[in-house]
């Protein structure tokens, strides 16, 4: 078959869609300064699907801060990867600070969080070494595992008896090719707004040989007394092994990191192909994330706020009947139950009719068969915002019981030609 045909043949309902998704649904233009009230499409919207926890992007004192950052830098400093001529004191300096936040001998600061994330776990395992991970981890870890030359086995999600099973398998594979396991998973899964079950995970230490990796893009900066994530949460720092944070995610920016033991942060220093042949992350994110870090230091209440907001969020939905999962971090899905089309309808309605942005995540986002609504709360959002949302979320429900967003209805139809 040809390439491009059996590009053409495929079933997805992306694909199948994508006319009448595209500028609207997926790509959508958010026009104006950033924060949680924004443009689209020529009219002001509630923002429900920003990535800046703490308000960063439109905080005048960080603004000025990054403003000074890129008059002092410009865009290009350093050029080069750092392994031949993008070292920085500053670069040291970042990863001076997050290895010391997040209670770990050293760190790497990365260029991106994807293609770092992803490169890691090519660098770390080889072929006589096992990946055992959870089944909705990120699509970064997933293409690292693919990379991966060695087995792989997945366990369903936060479910340890699952995991249990397949590190059973794994211990038997690598007695014949005297390799080792590593153990990945979340410790906030993104798109389910869950913690991942990283206290119960350490408990299996004890009785089995694995070393643990924890992707905590949504965690950093967000959990924690400190700020230090997950796992200062649970309080068991210690026995992650490997931990990847985001610096776009809380901090409005752009990068990532990973902190481990000293010996093994040197071999990646060498090993991880993404960057050691990219360029090193410019030095206004760098500048940015370590006066972002003194930022945090200073005002810890905006974590408290933060948390406050999001538990009166929750806790709304649920008392209307609202379906969050098991969602406890800042991150809160409302499971649908409905088909595309009519969730397509009701994002319509919450969009058109209440001015309410919220994405709807379908997969490869979510698992097959799952539709949710997901929304990333701020310390910018007020109680009004919550309420407005809620009332809006219990009207556009009653509409989908009531039949207004059927596939067979003409509502799906009438707005379709709106995405430019």
């Amino acid at each position: 078959m040809d390439l491009f045909e059996h590009i053409r043949t495929k079933e997805e309902p992306v694909y199948k869609l994508a006319r009448q998704l595209h500028g609207y649904f997926t790509y959508p233009k958010l026009e104006g300064p950033l924060g949680p009230k924004m443009k689209f499409r020529g009219r002001e919207v509630l923002n429900w699907n920003i990535s800046d926890h703490f308000g960063f992007a439109c905080n005048e004192e960080i603004q000025t801060l990054d403003v000074a950052n890129a008059q002092k830098w410009g865009l290009a400093y350093p050029v080069g990867n750092r392994i031949m001529s993008g070292q920085t004191s500053l670069h040291e300096k970042l990863e001076s600070e997050l290895a010391e936040l997040t209670g770990k001998e050293d760190a790497i600061v990365l260029n991106f969080g994807y293609q770092g994330f992803q490169s890691i776990l090519d660098a770390l395992c080889g072929r006589n070494d096992v990946i055992v991970y959870d089944s909705l981890v990120h699509a970064c870890l997933l293409d690292g595992i693919r990379l991966h030359m060695g087995r792989h086995y997945v366990f369903q999600h936060n479910d340890i008896d699952s995991l249990e099973k397949q590190l059973a398998k794994a211990e038997a594979n690598v007695e014949e090719s005297n390799g080792g396991i590593l153990v990945v998973t979340h410790g906030v899964f993104g798109t389910t707004g869950e913690y991942g079950k990283l206290d119960k995970i350490v408990e299996l230490k004890a009785s089995h040989p694995f070393r643990l990796l924890v992707n905590d893009a949504d965690g950093f900066g967000v959990e924690g007394k400190t700020g230090a994530g997950t796992g200062e949460m649970m309080g068991i720092n210690k026995e992650i092994d490997l931990y990847l944070g985001s610096f776009s995610k809380a901090f409005a920016g752009i990068g990532a990191f990973v902190a481990g033991p000293e010996v093994i942060m040197n071999f990646l220093r060498y090993q991880t192909r993404t960057q050691i042949h990219s360029r090193a992350l410019p030095m206004v994110y760098v500048a940015g994330m370590l006066q972002r870090l003194d930022f945090l230091r200073e005002h810890p209440k905006l974590r408290q706020d933060l948390h406050k907001k999001v538990r009166y969020f929750r806790n709304e939905l649920i008392k209307h009947n609202f379906d969050t999962g098991a969602s406890e971090a800042c991150v809160i899905p409302i499971y649908l139950t409905c088909t595309i089309y009519q969730a397509l309808n009701l994002v319509i309605d919450l969009r058109e009719n209440y001015n309410v942005f919220c994405p709807v995540l379908v997969y490869p986002f979510v698992m097959k068969g799952k539709l949710l609504l997901r929304f990333l709360p701020t310390v910018l959002h007020t109680k009004d915002d919550i309420d407005y949302t809620v009332k809006a979320l219990i009207d556009v429900r009653t509409n989908l019981d009531d039949g207004r967003y059927n596939d067979s209805s003409d509502y799906f139809t009438e707005k379709e030609d709106q995405p430019e």
